[in-house]
């Protein structure tokens, strides 16, 4: 179902920043090779800072990754009618186009060579979220700054891991194998986890593969949920085994 009023349009901008700011790099991969193919994006602010939304996941109503691979109807045709609607006509911008190229440098993704077109949400978004359809608590969009993130670096600890076990992905905390329970689409898959949360550091710094846990998505967000450390949830895994 296509979105029809700006609030559901916002309600999907928030889904994205919910995304890079994961501490999941499968959702966040995800989320950016989408801004890095879309050709017509909607500009907004995020605290002083500019991101870009690719029209064909934000106009479909309360949108997420799976309903969005999942959508074999998709099309820009369809969401750029209604955003346009919402928004007026989406044009070409030197100016947006500049800052659309330095996101992508800040996303660490290369984007197509396609011509690109944008909307721009001028408005305050916080004052867009106080009617009537959101009385049980209104939604805020999130001003937090995209932090970088090396995705080379999580391949390559993730070719190393295959190198040193037999070219096997598997969870270093409860042994999960996508590949043995899944078969062929289980394979290559598994997440990884900064030892030291991105978070939790406060500039640029250098990391090394060595940096990074190799995690199924249950124990990745264990590890988050009650801030518990590595081993103490490899010891409480085993003590469930045993």
């Amino acid at each position: 179902m296509l979105i029809s009023t700006k609030q559901q349009l916002i309600r999907n901008l928030d889904r994205i920043e919910n995304y890079l700011s994961s501490d999941s790099d499968e959702l966040y991969e995800a989320m950016v090779k989408y801004i890095a193919r879309g050709r017509v994006f909607v500009a907004y602010k995020v605290g002083s800072h500019i991101h870009f939304a690719p029209s064909r996941f934000v106009g479909y109503k309360n949108n997420t990754l799976v309903k969005h691979q999942n959508n074999s109807a998709k099309h820009g045709f369809d969401t750029n009618k209604v955003i346009s609607a919402i928004l007026g006509r989406n044009k070409m911008n030197s100016e947006l186009e500049e800052k659309y190229l330095s996101y992508c440098m800040l996303l660490n993704v290369t984007p197509s060579n396609s011509k690109r077109s944008y909307w721009c949400l001028e408005q305050d978004i916080q004052d867009e979220m106080t009617s009537e359809p959101f009385i049980e608590g209104k939604t805020i969009l999130r001003t937090h700054i995209v932090r970088e993130r090396n995705s080379n670096v999580v391949k390559e600890a993730k070719r190393l891991f295959k190198e040193k076990h037999g070219g096997k992905l598997y969870c270093e905390i409860c042994g999960f194998d996508f590949s043995k329970s899944y078969g062929k689409i289980g394979e290559d898959f598994i997440e990884a986890h900064h030892k030291t949360e991105l978070s939790k550091t406060n500039c640029e710094h250098e990391i090394k593969p060595s940096d990074f846990v190799m995690v199924c998505p249950n124990c990745h967000s264990m590890l988050h949920r009650g801030d518990v450390t590595i081993e103490k949830l490899k010891k409480a895994v085993k003590r469930k085994i045993d």
